[in-house]
């Protein structure tokens, strides 16, 4: 159990966790059972709050709570897909392997290599990790290299964009 104290005007917010498989069904996530808030005290104008919820959920204050910032350009996505998928190909990695060696649900990479969905930092992370590049390396132009020209060359013939 969570305990909190929130004063008048303050919130939480309870929202599934980043690593959740978003193929998750709600019946899926709420097996363990429903989210309890109980109120164990008060004192002032201050509330002292229990919640439980399943592991799939995440509780935060809001002062904690990941503010949602603009996505990324399309024409960015469409640069760290390129880029993803021949790093892909030049480590021997499939979608499947990559998530797998990185950690993460399988939508996840799925989202970065198609260029659509949402993308973590901590999930470029953790593929950058994997590919043996920086973070920064995934936002740069595939083709600086002999080997990524030459992927791309087969890429582009199978009509890859």
């Amino acid at each position: 159990m969570l305990i909190l104290t929130r004063q008048p005007g303050q919130s939480l917010s309870i929202y599934p966790q980043p690593t959740l498989d978003p193929g998750t069904s709600v019946e899926q996530v709420f097996a363990e059972g429903p989210i309890h808030v109980q109120v164990l005290g008060v004192q002032g104008a201050q509330v002292r709050l229990g919640v439980a919820a399943p592991a799939g959920l995440c509780i935060l204050r809001e002062e904690l709570s990941p503010r949602v910032v603009d996505p990324l350009p399309e024409e960015v996505r469409r640069m760290l897909a390129r880029k993803l998928k021949v790093l892909m190909v030049l480590n021997l990695h499939s979608t499947q392997s990559l998530a797998a060696a990185a950690g993460l649900v399988l939508a996840r990479v799925q989202a970065a290599e198609s260029g659509v969905g949402a993308l973590v930092l901590d999930d470029l992370e953790k593929i950058a990790r994997v590919l043996e590049v920086k973070v920064v390396d995934l936002f740069l132009s595939p083709g600086r290299t002999a080997a990524e020209r030459v992927i791309l060359g087969l890429l582009e013939g199978e009509g890859y964009r």
